[in-house]
């Protein structure tokens, strides 16, 4: 919601995001799709981004069981057959039976999980793509029934709309496509890899500037560290225990496509299978075979409620003629029962919330109004919700797989957890390093759901109290100025540590936070003045530097006077001007996209033209030398 909002209001200019990690490119904050759409839908209506997020993954959630019976018949499945698949998804859960955690969870074997994980565990975007996967196999099968170019482009757009939506839903797409490969008869094989090949690398190319590789990079660089259970198995040989797997499924595949069971029938069973030992074997903290693979489960159940259909179908078909009404009328008891079940379920997760008793909600407004743009530390369901509510930059904000600045994976330990006296004495001065103006420590009568600051009250003789409310405290943390921007000697910035992956030394980011509280020091204002661009005035000698704590990315240009000056990275991963004035001087900072940024466009632009050319050109046959 907090992206979507901030998007729908800077369509001129969104490419920076302000908010989060010290600040960051808007493509690294997460696949841009669904905040695309609810951005548009706000705009459009005129309602609010929240009121537009529950519509816009609503109507996902809804035609789910839609897209998975139109896949199953595409697939080569009765109707019948289909239709039951896709109303077992619609009505039943079967990880609750395989997994006993999620039926704990759910309170039983008959609540939805598919709607859980999207109203209670924020997962729009996962489902939204779930919605979108079984598109992309209907795509891809048409593409291999027509052999048409204009059918192979709608499948490359379905893969970039699947890519574009959800890291872990394109994970699961990738399962999909390659047990639908592994199902198809051998005279379709061959056609059916390039085809999938071919649809996936355009597919990319549509959505290349939204996912920049560089993005890619930053995703993939914090895999290790985001995923304890798939970092061990790594270490435990999981790659070859994945590689197995493969080799196993794509063996059950091969049998399955010798065999007299339908198409649609092989690929649920094979998916099903996979994605199964995927999920089953998943242990967060200690083996994972691909990363959180666990999330998986809602995918796993396509399968198995297509399987389940077929089988209901087929059992139905045994049916004397004469019976089959009575059967039809006695099903519509258990059905019913289930929907009573699913209904009574979707009325407690979805009652209204009173946001002024909540204290993610007051807070948040609190800052909004006395500590306007100020950057501030916030933690655990205060922090997911914070942006929402306010344009007031976090710390850290969400999420670990797009972090950048080092050192913000360690600070939560250093503030949340209640340590020595020693590290207690830190957490001023390394928050003052990083530009924070406030902490919001919630309390025991807070409503935060994970209270991930630790007894708070050890804040209270440390830092001023601005604030109390809801059970959620406050607190100052004291600085010369409210600058983002300061004027230092070229020996004070904080050294790049060597190698890079080395921690930061304590002391250096002791010894800047005192310069920066400097009395004698030059004040240097600092203000947006859009969403990339700032201004930045002081009066300086010519050995002086300008430390911003903005986060640092190829990209940064500055300049003073219209002539450009240098921008270098210090040691916490802020900016570094190189300014050379004397006297009074204006800076002009402007962010101007990584440089990864045209080529993507580029390449975005031309896979659209080739996309339309395609699509809605003349009807042509693809290459024999493909589909021979």
């Amino acid at each position: 919601m907090g992206l979507a909002n901030y998007l729908s209001r800077h369509w001129s200019d969104y490419s920076w995001w302000p908010l989060w990690h010290c600040g960051m490119p808007y493509t690294d904050t997460y696949v841009p799709l669904l905040h695309l759409l609810v951005a548009a839908t706000a705009t459009l209506s005129k309602i609010g981004a929240a009121h537009a997020y529950h519509a816009v993954t609503g109507l996902f959630y809804v035609l789910g069981p839609i897209t998975l019976y139109l896949m199953a018949v595409r697939l080569g499945a009765g109707r019948g057959g289909a239709f039951v698949g896709a109303l077992f998804y619609s009505l039943f859960s079967p990880c609750t039976l395989m997994m006993p955690d999620i039926a704990k969870d759910l309170g039983g074997f008959w609540g939805c999980r598919r709607l859980q994980v999207l109203v209670v565990y924020g997962e729009g975007p996962h489902v939204s793509d779930m919605t979108l996967l079984p598109l992309g196999i209907l795509a891809l099968q048409s593409a291999l029934q027509s052999r048409t170019r204009r059918a192979l482009a709608w499948a490359a757009l379905t893969f970039a709309a699947v890519f574009s939506m959800n890291v872990p839903g394109s994970m699961a797409a990738g399962v999909a496509v390659f047990c639908w490969l592994c199902v198809q008869p051998a005279g379709e094989r061959r056609a059916a890899w390039i085809l999938a090949a071919v649809s996936a690398a355009f597919g990319y190319a549509i959505a290349c500037y939204g996912i920049p590789p560089s993005s890619l990079r930053t995703v993939v660089g914090n895999v290790g560290a985001m995923h304890a259970g798939f970092s061990a198995g790594l270490r435990a040989a999981g790659p070859l225990l994945l590689a197995a797997s493969l080799a196993c499924a794509a063996a059950i595949g091969w049998w399955l496509s010798r065999t007299r069971v339908a198409l649609f029938l092989r690929f649920a069973m094979l998916n099903f299978l996979l994605l199964a030992l995927l999920v089953l074997t998943a242990r967060p903290e200690r083996f994972e075979l691909l990363p959180q693979a666990g999330r998986l489960h809602l995918e796993m159940e396509m399968g198995a409620c297509l399987i389940l259909g077929s089988l209901a179908w087929f059992l139905y078909s045994l049916i004397p003629g004469w019976v089959r009404p009575i059967a039809i009328v006695l099903c519509l008891a258990p059905f019913g029962l289930q929907l009573e079940h699913y209904r009574a379920r979707a009325r407690m997760e979805l009652e209204p919330v009173d946001l002024a008793k909540r204290s993610e909600y007051t807070s948040a407004r609190w800052a909004d109004a006395h500590l306007p743009g100020q950057r501030i530390y916030v933690a655990g369901s205060t922090s997911f919700w914070w942006n929402a509510f306010t344009d007031d930059p976090q710390l850290v904000g969400c999420c670990a797989q797009n972090q950048s600045v080092p050192i913000l994976k360690d600070v939560p330990y250093l503030v949340d957890l209640p340590g020595s006296a020693s590290d207690t004495a830190r957490i001023t001065p390394y928050l003052q390093a990083l530009g924070v103006q406030a902490l919001v420590a919630n309390g025991p009568g807070s409503t935060d759901e994970y209270k991930d600051v630790h007894s708070p009250q050890r804040f209270d003789a440390l830092l001023p109290v601005l604030h109390r409310e809801m059970g959620d405290t406050i607190y100052a943390i004291p600085q010369r100025t409210t600058s983002l921007a300061h004027a230092i000697g070229s020996a004070e910035a904080v050294p790049v540590p060597v190698p890079a992956d080395k921690p930061l030394s304590s002391d250096d980011i002791l010894r800047y936070a005192a310069v920066l509280q400097d009395p004698a020091r030059p004040i240097a204002d600092f203000s947006w003045m859009r969403g990339g661009t700032a201004r930045i005035a002081a009066t300086l000698t010519p050995a002086d530097l300008i430390s911003v704590q903005v986060a640092w990315f190829r990209g940064w240009k500055a300049y003073v006077a219209g002539h450009s000056i240098p921008v270098t990275r210090d040691g916490l991963g802020f900016l570094l001007l190189h300014p050379a004035c004397t006297g009074p001087c204006e800076i002009m900072l402007r962010w101007t996209g990584r440089p990864d940024l045209i080529p993507s466009a580029a390449i975005s632009v031309a896979a659209a033209g080739l996309f339309g050319f395609l699509a809605f050109g003349r009807r042509t046959s693809l290459p024999k030398k493909w589909i021979a």
